[in-house]
């Protein structure tokens, strides 16, 4: 296989347009200064054009390509701006009155009730608002939340704020991510401050298609299935992952077999490839194969229409809807060319796609697949048909999982070393099941074979969960806490791309490319190590549900000062882990009652590390005491459980500092505020200013 980037238009195109979106997303954020650099780069194209029709030379016929990608990069940027202004709202800085219907059924969760709404009005001082925003509104738990539904119209009345993130060192970036979903605020509202106020019956044809996947699923359990057979086969088939225990997600996770939980491309494929196969006969007149590329398109969207129309699905499907429209016109492969124009339509119709996990690692396996697997099933030449199918799907799961890996350690600071093993066995099972789920729910007519079918395809999932928790008991299945940055996933793709192109085109100069970024690779992460030797801190964590400090002498010793008694690592993952990968640190001891050790002593709630004490007030217990000599305190610490005022511990500390953690409810943590100001007391809100850190 040659490699001519000339050959795919496409490609070339779709770079500068991926630039102009992260250009825009990454260092536009001020509306006029946006207007301005759209500006200049508009002028910059306009004066381009010009420049090329006054010197129609063919020296100078680069200036073509120049416009070109400079209108593709600005198109990037201009798009990506016009999503971001439609997501982004000024919301009230007081708390007012807001009517919004529920768009989606409430999720439950530990300590409230989620509802993805709609906001459609705002009633304040000034008056009435329309507003139409998507806002993720928190209730209180109780029987009244419990009962709403999708379609129930609300008033609630609160504040609603942009999204944000906890400011925890390298955690995910939670608020991006909600405008990338569209969702342009969050809000909590307490029992007795909303009301039901109506129904709207009518139904989007999203809400539709989640009716119809409600009725799927609870055919699928009439058929008899239950527990971990039931939750993984709907998310195979459905894509309903909300009842998948965390057991089978981390098995999954670690056998390197995550990917297919997350219906995706994958799935779409493996349906895509039996329409092309059953029908297959159609290929031999142009009317027919245009007639069976339709229907194939036309079934694939009907399949995510029954799954709920999710994202992941909808942009799966338009990928291969666009690779069989390509295929009327030649009925060759799929190439470079299809991928990119994929993409690039897509990307133009949301910006925000180019964020998605699941868009990345779909494109980049199927380019994977695409330019790498040809060249390494030319490696093994054989005519026994077993050996070559086996080849040929391990080469297709070796290169899509080249690919993706750089994403993947990204994303998951994880990768599975048995992963070729789970492949060989897991890919084929899962397409089995998926055609085996299709067959049972379509023959619902005929209740013998049904009940066949069914057996059938139950006995396959516990084989699949089978194996897959075989994979993850083996020794050294997975390599956890990797960490990676953007920097490193690009030069990684950069090395990959060099690689390719000289195993293939047998390039020099692609061979020498390799050596500066190697070298950089080397660099950085040596600057890396050597800042990773200078880590002694204190942290206090913004983890609203478990106030904790962090206590770090070194990567491989540090302590965890918590109110929290059980499960404070699991609490604790999603806003540390990373930042535990990146600078190497060793899972931290969680401190008892009483201890003593080289650099650190705590006693009950007092706490002294490298020269600093910390009190840590999570109940009442300290109320009516007094003391002739008040306790020298650093840091006075107070967690959810404390409900006296700040006067009443004066007489027992001399405070420098007062930290208020996010466990305490926003009208405690103002009155805390209040008197802080009053006392002439420094303090540091962690709800509104994220984790607390302190360089020792």
């Amino acid at each position: 296989m040659t490699l001519h980037l000339h050959k795919y238009p496409f490609v070339r195109f779709l770079v500068p347009l991926i630039l102009g979106i992260y250009f825009s997303h990454s260092f536009l954020n001020e509306t006029e200064c946006s207007r301005i650099v759209m500006g200049i780069l508009c002028l910059v194209c306009g004066v381009s054009f010009i420049l090329y029709h006054v010197f129609k030379k063919y020296t100078h016929r680069w200036l073509t390509g120049v416009c070109i990608y400079l209108l593709l990069f600005t198109l990037g940027a201009a798009i990506t701006e016009l999503h971001l202004s439609s997501v982004h709202h000024q919301w009230s800085a007081e708390k007012c009155v807001y009517k919004a219907q529920l768009t989606e059924d409430p999720k439950e969760k530990e300590h409230s009730i989620l509802c993805p709404v709609s906001v459609i009005a705002s009633q304040d001082s000034a008056g009435s608002h329309s507003v139409d925003k998507k806002v993720l509104l928190y209730l209180t738990k109780d029987s009244a939340s419990q009962q709403l539904k999708r379609g129930d119209q609300l008033l609630f009345y609160g504040q609603i704020n942009a999204p944000r993130n906890n400011g925890n060192p390298e955690e995910f970036d939670y608020a991006s991510y909600l405008l990338h979903q569209n969702i342009s605020g969050t809000a909590f509202a307490y029992t007795g401050n909303w009301q039901l106020k109506g129904h709207d019956p009518h139904r989007t044809l999203k809400q539709t298609a989640l009716d119809y996947r409600k009725l799927l699923l609870e055919k699928i359990k009439h058929l008899g299935f239950s527990g971990d057979e039931y939750t993984v086969l709907s998310a195979l088939v459905l894509g309903y992952q909300d009842e998948l225990s965390e057991d089978i997600r981390e098995s999954y996770s670690i056998s390197g077999a995550s990917h297919v939980l997350s219906l995706s491309g994958l799935h779409i494929g493996f349906l895509y490839f039996l329409l092309e196969f059953l029908l297959s006969f159609a290929n031999r007149k142009k009317g027919t194969l245009i007639a069976k590329q339709l229907f194939i398109i036309i079934l694939l969207w009907g399949f995510a229409f029954l799954t709920g129309l999710l994202s992941p699905v909808v942009r799966s499907v338009i990928m291969f809807s666009l690779i069989a429209l390509s295929r009327i016109r030649n009925n060759h492969p799929v190439t470079l060319n299809t991928l990119a124009v994929a993409a690039l339509l897509m990307l133009v119709y949301n910006p925000f796609y180019l964020y998605d996990v699941s868009f990345q690692l779909s494109f980049t396996a199927i380019a994977g697949i695409v330019i790498i697997q040809p060249w390494l099933d030319g490696l093994v030449k054989t005519e026994n048909c077993i050996v070559k199918y086996v080849w040929g799907l391990m080469t297709v799961s070796i290169a899509a999982q080249i690919i993706t890996t750089p994403i993947i350690l990204y994303y998951f600071s994880r990768f599975s070393t048995h992963f070729l093993l789970t492949n060989i066995i897991v890919v084929p099972l899962v397409s089995v099941i998926m055609y085996l789920a299709v067959f049972t729910l379509c023959i619902g007519f005929i209740s013998p074979l049904q009940t066949l079918l069914a057996f059938l395809l139950k006995e396959s999932i516990k084989f699949l969960n089978g194996t897959v928790s075989f994979v993850e008991h083996l020794p050294y299945s997975s390599i956890d806490h990797i960490w990676l940055n953007s920097a490193d996933v690009a030069v990684f793709y950069l090395i990959l791309f060099l690689s390719s192109f000289y195993f293939i085109s047998r390039k020099r100069w692609a061979l020498f490319g390799l050596l500066p970024c190697i070298a950089f690779l080397i660099t950085f992460h040596a600057k890396e190590k050597y800042q990773q030797q200078n880590i002694r801190s204190i942290i206090f964590y913004n983890a609203r549900n478990c106030p904790t400090v962090h206590l770090i002498e070194s990567p491989e010793t540090s302590y965890l000062f918590s109110a929290e008694k059980d499960s404070v690592h699991k609490k604790l993952r999603y806003a540390t882990q990373r930042f535990w990968n990146k600078n190497l640190v060793n899972t931290p001891q969680i401190l008892p009652s009483s201890f003593r050790g080289k650099s650190i002593w705590k006693q009950n709630d007092i706490l002294h590390f490298e020269g600093k004490t910390i009190c840590m007030i999570k109940d009442d217990s300290w109320r009516n005491k007094v003391s002739n000599n008040p306790l020298d305190i650093d840091y006075l610490y107070l967690c959810k459980g404390y409900k006296g005022k700040l006067v009443w511990l004066m007489p027992l500390f001399n405070t420098k500092k007062v930290v208020i953690d996010a466990s305490l409810s926003d009208y405690k943590r103002k009155a805390i505020e209040k008197e802080c100001k009053l006392l002439g007391i420094d303090y540091f809100s962690i709800s509104e200013k994220g984790a607390y850190k302190i360089t020792l």
